[in-house]
């Protein structure tokens, strides 16, 4: 499996994730984004290629133990009941009710892919998302922050498809998405105080980190735009007066950021 393949993979299981997710009306989505962390830490140690359980389950796992660390259980027949649900839409079967066999089947999974998760990743359940070090530049003084913010929020939310919350810290995730932001933009931040603007918070952060990071980023969005093109293709030949729908997502807007 090639990397490619691999974030086509995680991105597959995020899509599924975060429709999993939505059904939970009144959690907050920070347990989403430590479920994508714990996803990011399992697959350091336990290889894609390795896994034999459906991927997408094991994400329904991530999202189970995340509610749990952040306080805000999930019943397990819940999640299991939803991830029933999505399974189904995902392989365009129609809607059926979940079988006590069924249920009683999934949730055993869940259990299991749980206690995986947390013998892989070692127990280390310490997560630091980047969001609040996007949000502390809300002070930054700027006119176009506002507008910036909001978009290398969005640019964090898909940072999680590559394991870039692994090996940067949180505060070094949230400058690479602010200035891949800036580069979306085309607005560059002016200096501070005659500092620049990435050490607004720490001044022990480095560019070179910071384009090191938005390599990582275009690179997402560069392996999910050929993905959509190929099926796009796909389904031209397939389908040459028809342009039938592959059933894929559209690659994100920020595509062309930063080239």
């Amino acid at each position: 499996m090639t990397a490619d393949e691999e974030l086509t993979c995680v991105y597959e299981t995020k899509t599924f994730m975060e429709g999993v997710f939505s059904e939970f009306h009144h959690y907050p989505d920070m347990i989403l984004y430590k479920a994508l962390v714990l996803l990011q830490k399992f697959f350091r140690k336990f290889s894609i290629r390795q896994l034999k359980s459906d991927k997408c389950l094991l994400g329904t796992a991530c999202i189970f133990l995340a509610a749990k660390l952040d306080d805000c259980p999930i019943k397990l027949v819940d999640i299991a009941t939803l991830y029933h649900k999505h399974e189904l839409a995902k392989n365009r079967l129609p809607a059926r009710p979940l079988s006590d066999q069924r249920k009683f089947q999934i949730e055993n999974e869940i259990c299991k892919l749980e206690s995986d998760i947390l013998r892989e990743i070692g127990f280390d359940l310490e997560i630091e998302l980047p969001y609040k070090y996007i949000l502390q530049y809300q002070a930054y003084p700027t006119p176009n922050m506002a507008k910036i913010l909001e978009v290398a929020q969005r640019f964090c939310n898909d940072s999680f498809l590559k394991p870039l919350c692994l090996y940067y810290h949180p505060l070094q995730v949230a400058c690479c998405c602010i200035y891949f932001a800036t580069l979306f933009w085309k607005t560059p931040l002016p200096d501070h105080n005659g500092l620049p603007w990435y050490k607004f918070l720490n001044s022990g952060i480095e560019l070179e980190h910071i384009k090191g990071g938005c390599a990582v980023l275009k690179n997402i969005y560069a392996t999910l735009e050929a993905k959509n093109a190929a099926q796009k293709k796909a389904a031209e030949t397939a389908h040459p007066t028809g342009g039938a729908k592959t059933g894929a997502q559209p690659a994100p807007a920020a595509t062309q950021s930063g080239k």
